[in-house]
């Protein structure tokens, strides 16, 4: 039964791999310096010889937030700044449309030249935060500019 869960859990881990904010090498300073997609081994060795690993695990720190955690946040945000997000993305600059491209870790001008230029698909007829969440991630998701510059994409 051991050896079931055991399975269980490694399969899950592998099917959720991509929704973390780091690669193999786990959470910690490894991760912020190396990327997602940097040298794996280094990462590892940083978050190894640095010993905050385990801290930045318990706290959430270091990019230590589950890809359930990001998305609440992400989600709260849109809702918490919607007024003012949407005007910002109409305008392509603006507080809270830097704010929501940290989230995510994206390059800024890049986010923002993104999210004017599609600012009519992402946007729906009625105020939705989760619309317009589900929209900027397909957003991201379709464009090759921002999938390479954004570190934290869901």
């Amino acid at each position: 039964m051991k050896y079931i869960l055991l399975v269980s859990v490694m399969f899950s881990a592998v099917a959720f791999a991509n929704h973390k904010p780091y690669g193999m090498a786990g959470c910690g300073w490894g991760s912020q310096i190396q990327g997602k997609e940097g040298n794996q081994i280094l990462a590892a060795t940083t978050n190894g010889t640095s010993g905050n690993q385990t801290f930045a695990i318990s706290s959430g720190t270091s990019n230590c937030v589950t890809a359930t955690q990001q998305t609440a946040m992400i989600r709260n945000f849109i809702e918490a700044n919607y007024a003012s997000l949407m005007t910002d993305m109409s305008k392509g600059q603006g507080d809270s449309l830097t704010t929501l491209s940290n989230f995510y870790g994206c390059d800024q001008t890049s986010f923002a030249q993104e999210m004017k230029s599609h600012y009519e698909t992402i946007t729906p007829a009625t105020e939705n935060a989760t619309a317009v969440f589900v929209n900027i991630n397909n957003t991201i998701a379709d464009s090759t500019t921002l999938k390479a510059s954004c570190t934290r994409a869901l």
